[in-house]
């Protein structure tokens, strides 16, 4: 007789199967299968999850999607959130991983491949970034990125959008990329 995680676990694994079917279906535009199993998610639950901002703001919008895929933890959401008290621009002059919010939680926890280098970025990953000014962070789901204007299309949650939505953002010097395994 299996215990009661056991039995949780292999239902959660089930139901993920089940529920992400869709999604192995080999993909046309050359991007892993899990990459595009996340842009099937964000298409289908972000409206759902983030009908408007003040009810899932980027990071919870983020959660919400790797949890589709991974149990997440108390502290792998509060990495993600970026729980701290500690002023954020010295954090990044000093390289922190704090400030590295869902490519923290993900390489720490071991279910995310960090990317770091730029032109290996792909559509359905995911990424955290600060602004130049260091004044405003966000993350999301990358849906696509151009190389020559150095700009990003994120599926994300973002008060210009009210929610969920896609938004176009300048790739600044603190930013960092992450794929789920």
């Amino acid at each position: 007789m299996r215990n009661k995680n056991g039995i949780k676990k292999t239902l959660f694994i089930f139901v993920m199967c089940l529920t992400h079917s869709f999604c192995f279906a080999q993909t046309k535009n050359s991007i892993p299968l899990k990459n595009q199993c996340v842009i099937d998610t964000v298409l289908k639950y972000g409206q759902k999850i983030s009908p408007t901002y003040q009810k899932a703001v980027c990071t919870e919008l983020v959660i919400k999607i790797i949890e589709k895929f991974y149990v997440l933890d108390k502290t792998d959401k509060s990495r993600i959130r970026i729980i701290t008290n500690q002023d954020i621009p010295t954090l990044l002059n000093n390289n922190s991983s704090i400030t590295k919010g869902v490519y923290y939680a993900l390489t720490t926890k071991g279910i995310g491949i960090p990317i770091d280098n730029l032109q290996e970025v792909l559509a359905g990953d995911f990424v955290q970034f600060w602004t130049d000014t260091q004044s405003w962070g966000h993350c999301g789901i990358v849906k696509s990125i151009d190389y020559e204007t150095n700009t990003m299309l994120l599926y994300s949650s973002f008060p210009t959008t009210n929610g969920y939505g896609v938004q176009n953002f300048n790739i600044p010097q603190y930013c960092w990329f992450v794929r789920l395994k």
